[in-house]
């Protein structure tokens, strides 16, 4: 939580007169608002016993409690808009972190209800694409999202998540300037609750897609060039899971008969597993026994493929007809829908835009994976540069 709670943009205030000094909110966020950030943080690195595991975050809750209390009180004597502003972001913050701690304690229901209250006075701000604003929306989502997604309310959750999913899409610039790297942190555990949200909303290749890109995402963060030692350490990375994860995604696409993704991600698993040290910076126990699994699978995709290639050498165009058919009839099984709209209890209205919609579709990205699917085989993919891990089996990278 430390650092979140640097001074925002403000917005043009009106003139003051010489001399005024700032107002009590402004004193109250300017200079106390601070200390009571890392009080919290102190009492959130607190360990407590498991008799009472919650202590500490109980009494780090009561700070923020305090504060929105305060700043609630002070706001309604704001000097001008640009501090009144300013407040009601802090509100919006403070509410987001109490979530997170009443989450982090289990109490679910309190936890969406802060959530909510944050991403509604954000998404009302009118500096909402501000680059911090816009990085504290996504999160906002995330977590709602999330707390749906374990609630297994996956329609509900696929509401908030594809909402952040096309904010981040449609960043304006200034956030890819300042705040890039902090949005893409955010965007990936978009994709990673997506992927399961689309899993069982019966969207198979949507899941599959969006756990791939997950994982590439996951690798990537996790290289020794992007993290410490000491943080890895600290957070290790399994590696083994992210093998089994490549090895689940190839049984997808090879049911797909799309055989040269299938074998890439086999290809990708095995080199993860002779490699490991090298690529992560450590290396955990039984990663060869877990490679002869790996190599197991390719001899079993590589059958499968002959089996494929034979009915299609044999019956010229069922094979494929087949694969067409199957996806056509997919797409005639997805019935239209009016989307998912976000509404609050307030029922005062919100500015709606393109990079915050007010109504999203599961149909606009299933049109469009469907659309890149129909391409068909002979579809180039990645190559596995990796030559060991090119001589395993034949055709490496293509069907």
């Amino acid at each position: 939580m430390a650092g979140v709670f640097s001074p925002p943009a403000r917005l043009g205030a009106r003139e003051r007169t010489e001399g005024d000094g700032p107002s009590a909110l402004a004193r109250y966020l300017d200079e106390e608002i601070g200390k009571a950030v890392a009080k919290y943080d102190e009492l959130w690195a607190v360990e407590d016993p498991e008799e009472n595991p919650y202590k500490s975050k109980y009494l780090a809750r009561a700070l923020l409690e305090a504060a929105v209390r305060e700043v609630e009180q002070l706001l309604p004597a704001a000097a001008d808009d640009a501090e009144a502003e300013r407040g009601r972001e802090m509100l919006a913050r403070l509410s987001l972190f109490l979530g997170k701690n009443l989450y982090f304690c289990e109490e679910v229901p309190g936890a969406e209800r802060h959530f909510t209250r944050a991403l509604e006075g954000y998404l009302r701000s009118p500096l909402r694409q501000d680059p911090d604003r816009f990085c504290y929306i996504q999160d906002a989502l995330n977590q709602i999202g999330m707390l749906w997604c374990n609630r297994h309310g996956f329609s509900e959750g696929f509401n908030y998540l594809r909402r952040a999913q096309i904010m981040f899409v449609n960043r304006p610039a200034v956030v890819r300037e300042q705040r890039e790297e902090r949005a893409n942190d955010h965007y990936t555990l978009t994709m990673f609750y997506l992927a399961q949200a689309y899993g069982h909303l019966q969207k198979p290749a949507l899941s599959a897609r969006f756990c791939a890109e997950t994982m590439a995402r996951q690798l990537e963060h996790n290289s020794p060039e992007r993290r410490s030692k000491e943080a890895l350490e600290r957070d290790p990375f399994d590696c083994k899971d992210w093998v089994r994860n490549c090895c689940s995604l190839s049984d997808f696409f090879a049911s797909e008969c799309m055989f040269w993704t299938a074998e890439y991600l086999l290809h990708a698993a095995c080199v993860m597993c002779q490699r490991c040290g090298e690529i992560c910076g450590l290396e955990p126990d039984g990663l060869a026994e877990l490679h002869a699994e790996c190599r197991r699978d390719l001899g079993a995709l590589y059958s499968q493929r002959l089996k494929f290639s034979k009915t299609c050498a044999e019956h010229p165009g069922l094979g494929e007809d087949a694969w067409r058919g199957e996806h056509a009839k997919r797409a005639a099984e997805t019935a239209p829908s009016e989307g998912a709209r976000l509404t609050f209890a307030s029922g005062e209205p919100v500015l709606w835009d393109d990079v915050f919609p007010e109504v999203v579709h599961l149909e606009d990205e299933e049109a469009q994976i469907e659309a890149s699917q129909t391409e068909g085989p002979g579809l180039e993919g990645p190559q596995v540069e990796d030559e060991e891990a090119q001589a395993e089996g034949p055709g490496a990278g293509k069907m």
